[in-house]
Parts: C-alpha cells; structure tokens; sequence
C-alpha cells in the first residue's frame, strides 16, 4: 500500500488560500443567505482536509494499494 501526500508547502498554500476564500466570503456577501453557509462549510472542509494531509503523520490525499492477482502476476 502506497500513501501518496501533496507537499507541505503546496499542502499549506491550499489552506492559506481556503482562510482567503472564508474571509471573502464573510466580508462580502449576507450570512442570511443559505449558500452562503454552504460555502464556507466547503471552504472549512477543505482548509481542514488541507492542514491535515500537511501535518498529520498518516495524512494522504490518495492511497494505493498493489493489487496481488491470484496467480502471482
């Protein structure tokens, strides 16, 4: 099985750049709005997915798993 990870400093960007979608967000359209409380769940979601594949031990975006056919090929 193979853990494949974004690097720390692309991983980090992505968060960076998610907090920047947020605080658009939060200053430029009405928390009234029900997309609007869509969105930054998303935007959370991502920053939080973001941060942990960066930081976390075991944090991938994709693992791989060799498939082993029964006949060994």
């Amino acid at each position: 099985m193979y853990r494949i990870k974004p690097s720390k400093p692309s991983a980090v960007f992505s968060a960076v750049v998610g907090v920047a979608m947020i605080v658009f967000v939060l200053v430029r359209f009405p928390l009234r709005e029900p997309f609007v409380w869509l969105w930054l769940a998303v935007a959370a979601g991502a920053v939080g997915f973001s941060l942990w594949a960066a930081f976390a031990k075991r944090g991938a975006e994709k693992v791989v798993e060799k498939d082993r056919s029964p006949l060994g090929h």
